[in-house]
């Protein structure tokens, strides 16, 4: 009787071999081959892990678990290295002064632009009146730098729970540092379009109004310019320059009525004109000579009807004048 626990010989495999169907026994081969396989693989990922961790002096696990954890560690204890450090370069720059200052910080390789940052941190994160942002599980250095955009109110109203620039507490830890980066940028892009639109709506509004008022201010000189230039007239050149005008004037109203008579002239050519149409046509021109007749009657100006009665006694001529027959008795 076999011991339990012991490996079966060769010659019981093969007699359990010679048993099953060939298909079946190829598969069961192939996976063997591939469970030995993949034993190897990581028995030589576990040399190399164990090989580095020596080399590294690292004594702690190393599973996936333990390793993210400790990683976790160390990124809080970098946010609270470069408060700490900001101090001290914060410090560091009264003691020394400004120009001094730069000289000691290259010597300990630091560039100017991050020791900026390092103590622009500690001066903005240090007046937080409550420590929740610093005990996120992911918080670290690059997600604190890329913090820094936001104003100590943002901050406080961030650590309280509100939400600001359209994130949150919860929104910080669980980004990764290229989003959250994109995120602030992206909100504050926003808003300063937001306010560039309001800013080009005020400076439009502002444009016209200054265009209008450029406007009255030339129609004021305009006319204060013709009205001393008429003061500067006797009343001989002063009754010309009015007649000039008043034909001028003359021609451009006769010319107005120019599309009036072409559209009436329309109406009349058809066969049989609408009593309808006659009566608008009748109406437009009777507007017509009530204007006239409102600016004689308004100025005293007594018209000579003695064209009009010719061309009432002679309706025939009509035709010549206007292009159509007349129906005036209609």
């Amino acid at each position: 009787m076999a011991t339990r626990g012991r490996k079966p010989t060769s010659t019981a495999v093969e007699a359990v071999a010679e048993t099953l169907p060939p298909a079946t026994l190829e598969v069961i081969t192939h996976d063997l081959q591939q469970a030995d396989a993949y034993s190897a693989a990581l028995a030589n990922v576990q040399e190399n892990i164990t090989a580095l961790a020596k080399e590294l002096d690292y004594e702690g696990a190393l599973t996936v678990e333990s390793l993210e954890e400790e990683i976790k560690f160390y990124q809080r204890r970098s946010v609270e290295a470069v408060l700490e450090m900001g101090k001290r370069l914060l410090l560091l720059k009264e003691v020394t002064g400004h120009g001094m200052f730069i000289e000691r910080i290259e010597a300990l390789g630091i560039g100017y632009k991050m020791a900026n940052k390092f103590m622009a941190c500690t001066l903005k994160f240090s007046k937080v009146s409550s420590t929740r942002l610093f005990e996120l599980p992911n918080i670290n250095q690059g997600k604190l730098l890329e913090l820094l955009v936001l104003d100590d109110g943002e901050i406080e109203a961030l650590n309280s729970g509100d939400q600001v620039r359209g994130i949150q507490l919860d929104d910080v830890d669980c980004m990764s540092v290229s989003e959250l980066r994109r995120a602030l940028r992206q909100e504050q892009a926003d808003k300063e379009a937001g306010i560039a639109q309001a800013k080009a709506a005020v400076s439009g509004e502002l444009a016209a109004k200054d265009k209008l008022l450029a406007d009255r201010a030339r129609r004021i000189s305009e006319l204060v310019e013709e009205k001393n230039k008429r003061e500067c007239l006797t009343v001989d050149e002063q009754a010309t320059e009015i007649e000039r005008a008043l034909v001028n004037d003359t021609l451009y109203a006769v010319g107005a009525l120019l599309p009036i008579r072409q559209g009436i002239y329309r109406g009349r050519a058809l066969d049989d004109c609408p009593q309808g149409l006659y009566v608008a046509m009748q109406g437009a021109l009777d507007r017509i000579l009530g204007e006239v007749l409102g600016i004689a009657s308004d100025f005293g100006i007594q018209l000579n009807f003695n064209q009009a009665d010719d061309f009432l006694d002679n309706p025939n001529e009509g035709e010549q004048i206007v292009g159509f027959p007349s129906e005036l008795d209609a």
